[in-house]
């Protein structure tokens, strides 16, 4: 039986107040959220998990407690804004949405680790183009798809999991999810998230999250997957700020949504955007013209696709309407 992680709930205005004496003392902290559809239309933010750098403290806001009022939780949300304290975070897109959405609180100073481990696959593991596609071919889209129009797939990435990376990384049988919950999520009851009181399991699986996250974070500090100098530190942090924030103009979108955020890395995220952006008509995202199929330049103008490169092979997946459109730029 795995060993219960040790975690405090702060529903009332003294937790809060311990919780801050040891958070603002940290020098940077674990961020995670839990709720109703994260990041979904209709979805709602019910838990916001905070632990310091080794998980020896871990500290869970449940912002549906009537015992809290927006005063209690502003000096988290002084927290989360300042930049120079560092919030690490797996996949932090929705629970970005979420905090920004709800409280119009945006989270600064993120360092997302999924965006570390793609950055790591070419810059300290040698993986190539021929893996990227292997990556897209072997769990997004069908081999045939990608070998046949490898120009249409240029420059996506998929996205694993915290689980998978935890496994990646060896970092044992005990760093494991609670496959019940899991599969509670997988059937669509992440309303169990409004429930109160929350059920000790749901507490539990919150705070091994916030576990998960601080063990990948030292396994990556170890493999060098968090650069150890400056310069592509920095690099990194602008890569994981335009992630986390890369969904805010789309909002919060429907499930049925084929261009709601998925498993694959948005455009403009990994690549610095330069130039005059663009409106897609799939996610509504403002993107580079690099992130978007151009014409061949045969008259005056310049021509793009509607749908940037990453809408457009999810509307193939999904077999939409194909938009032969132009739109002059």
């Amino acid at each position: 039986m795995a060993e219960a992680v040790p975690y405090i709930m702060c529903n009332n205005f003294a937790d809060c107040h311990f919780a801050y004496q040891i958070l603002y003392r940290a020098p940077f902290l674990i961020l995670d959220c839990e709720g109703n559809n994260l990041g979904r239309a209709g979805g709602c933010v019910t838990l916001i998990c905070v632990g310091t750098p080794l998980a020896e403290h871990i500290f869970i806001f449940d912002t549906l407690s009537p015992a809290l009022s927006p005063h209690d939780l502003a000096p988290l949300w002084n927290l989360f804004s300042n930049p120079l304290l560092v919030k690490i975070v797996w996949d932090g897109r929705m629970d970005y949405l979420e905090i920004w959405s709800t409280y119009k609180v945006r989270l600064e100073g993120v360092l997302d680790l999924q965006v570390a481990e793609v950055v790591s696959r070419t810059t300290l593991r040698g993986e190539g183009e021929e893996h990227r596609l292997g990556r897209l071919a072997a769990t997004y889209f069908s081999n045939n798809a990608v070998q046949k129009h490898k120009e249409q797939y240029e420059g996506i990435n998929v996205l694993i999991g915290l689980q998978q990376c935890c496994q990646d990384c060896g970092l044992g049988e005990h760093f494991v999810k609670d496959p019940e919950v899991k599969q509670m999520h997988k059937d669509k009851k992440a309303d169990m998230w409004i429930q109160r009181p929350l059920p000790e399991k749901l507490l539990q699986y919150a705070a091994k999250d916030i576990q998960l996250i601080s063990q990948l974070c030292t396994a990556f500090i170890q493999k060098g997957w968090i650069p150890p100098v400056p310069g592509p530190y920095h690099t990194l942090l602008a890569q994981c700020a335009r992630y986390v924030s890369a969904h805010v103009e789309q909002g919060k979108s429907a499930e049925t949504d084929p261009f709601r955020p998925t498993g694959l890395m948005p455009l403009d995220v990994l690549t610095q955007p330069w130039g005059y952006q663009f409106k897609c008509t799939g996610c509504n995202r403002s993107m580079s013209m690099s992130c978007y199929t151009l014409d061949l330049p045969d008259n005056f103008y310049r021509r793009r696709r509607p749908r940037c490169k990453l809408c457009h092979v999810l509307a193939m997946k999904y077999r939409l309407r194909v938009d032969r459109e132009w739109f002059v730029i």
